[in-house]
This record gives structure tokens, sequence and C-alpha cells, in this order.
């Protein structure tokens, strides 16, 4: 660990409990590891016993380590094939499938447009966060993560040909069902390739098994990310945060609701800015 920088005019706690972070950020201090005893950081660090115990609780109050009663202070277990030229390709209609969804790199989430939001995010990258938000509540609901994660990724895949239609147009405007749509874009893929993504599709518009159910509650969760973040930004995106809350319907959906809502959506990093002398020391090999 980093000792005191005679430099750094951060209080000598605000010090020692950087570098204790970055230790374990660095991986120096493993999930599982006993830090050293009390006496021994003071005596690294060159400060009172009690200065330690000060940077210590600040680690444990932001989940770092955990203090065990007559053993000591641990670091948390998580706080961290060609064919020839004139012959079609067996997979060329899974290539064609696959660049189809790229364009929905292209197509912007519509109902940001409401808010005068000049680059929302597209249907791609909400798609992304889906799925990640899917492994999440699989996890938590005791679902089938890969496929709550697959069913996230494929929810909007038929927007590609029919847009993202904002609230205020569904209303005045049809459009084929995402089955159906899913049929024609799968066409020329091989059958069982094309029957996966068919039912995977399927499955998440019936919302009959907790994968589904999930899966949406997921949808809803990435929504209210995403409202959250630029609510942060000075939006006024107060009601599509209400409207994702309101269509949860598992436990866990809704406790990750309320954690994000009292979280702060710009803080993942403050733990990294905090400790960037001794990070950048750490993974350098420099001298602080």
């Amino acid at each position: 660990m980093q000792r005191l920088d005679s430099a750094d005019k951060r209080p000598a706690n605000v010090q020692i409990s950087a570098a204790i972070r970055a230790a374990i950020l660095t991986g120096e201090l493993e999930p599982g590891a006993q830090l050293p005893s009390t006496h021994d950081l003071a005596e690294h660090f060159g400060v009172a016993r009690q200065t330690v115990q000060n940077a210590i609780r600040s680690l444990r109050e932001e989940g770092w380590v955990d203090s065990r009663v007559g053993s000591g202070v641990y670091v948390r277990e998580q706080a961290k094939l060609p064919t020839p030229d004139d012959t079609e390709h067996p997979l060329a209609g899974a290539a064609t499938f696959l660049h189809e969804m790229g364009h929905l790199k292209q197509i912007p989430r519509a109902g940001w447009l409401l808010l005068r939001i000049a680059n929302p995010e597209t249907v791609a990258e909400h798609s992304a966060r889906v799925g990640l938000v899917g492994i999440v509540l699989a996890a938590l609901e005791g679902a089938d993560v890969g496929r709550v994660a697959a069913l996230g990724l494929l929810h909007d895949a038929h927007e590609t040909r029919i847009g993202d239609v904002p609230s205020v147009g569904r209303a005045y405007v049809r459009t084929a069902a995402p089955q159906a749509v899913t049929a024609h874009q799968t066409s020329a893929m091989p059958d069982d390739v094309a029957k996966v993504v068919q039912d995977l599709v399927a499955e998440y518009e019936a919302a009959e098994t907790l994968e589904a159910r999930v899966a949406k509650d997921a949808d809803k969760i990435e929504t209210l990310l995403q409202a959250t973040e630029y609510k942060a930004q000075g939006h006024p995106a107060g009601p599509w945060q209400d409207t994702s809350i309101a269509a949860l319907r598992t436990d866990s959906a809704k406790q990750l609701a309320q954690a994000i809502l009292n979280g702060d959506p710009n803080g993942w990093w403050s733990a990294f800015a905090a400790s960037y002398h001794e990070l950048r020391a750490a993974t350098r090999g420099d001298a602080p």
C-alpha cells in the first residue's frame, strides 16, 4: 500500500482509506483478505491508531471491508468457413440478420425526443442494458439468467422494420406484431437458428413464463435508469420514472427501482476519483 504523501492536502485518514481502497481495486488486497492489524497499519502510515480506525470506519461504511469481532478486518467478497464465389454461404441469412440488428444502433428511442434531448440513446443501447439488467434480476428471482438476457437483447429486434413508436403515437399507429416481423427477419436463416430467435420473441410477447416477466421488468428498469440519468442532466424525465415503476411486476425489480431512486446516477466512479493518486502509483509503479 502507498504511504502518505506529504504534498497531499487531504487529511491523513482520507489518504489511508484511499490507499487501502486502491490496494483492493488493483488486487493487492484480494476479496476475503485480512487487512494488517490497526497497530501495523499505524506503523506503516506513521500515524496514530485512531487515525487508522477512522479510515477503516469510512471503508466499512462504503462497503469495502467488514470487521469481525475478535478476528480483524477483511476485504468484502463483492467489493469489487469460406465457400465458392458462386455459392451462397449457408449462414448468409444469419449474417444478414446480424447486419440488420446493427441498424438498431441508428434508431433513437423516440420517447426521449419529447424531452428535446438532441442525441438520445439508441434502441441498441437500450437493449444492451436491458440484457444486463435481466442478468441481475434473473439472479435475484431465481430465473434462467441466460434466457432472460437473450429475451432482453431481442425484445426490440422488430424495430429495425417498424421503428420506435413513442407513446403519443401508439393511439394512432398500428404495426405488425413483433412475432410476424421476426418471422420475416429470420426467414433466410438456418431453421434451427430461426426457431430459437422466433421462440424467444414469442415468449417475451406472451409474458407467461417467469423469464419473460423478468425480462419485461428489465426493460422497465432500464428505462428508469435512463430517465434517472437524463433527469440528473436537467431534463424533466419524472413521468418516465413514474410509469416505469408502475409497470414493474417482480419484487426484485421493485426493490431495485428503490435503490436506483435513492442512489446517485453519477456516483459510480467516485471511489476511483478519490483514489486517483494511489491507483495511478499502484498501476504504474510510481511513487505517489
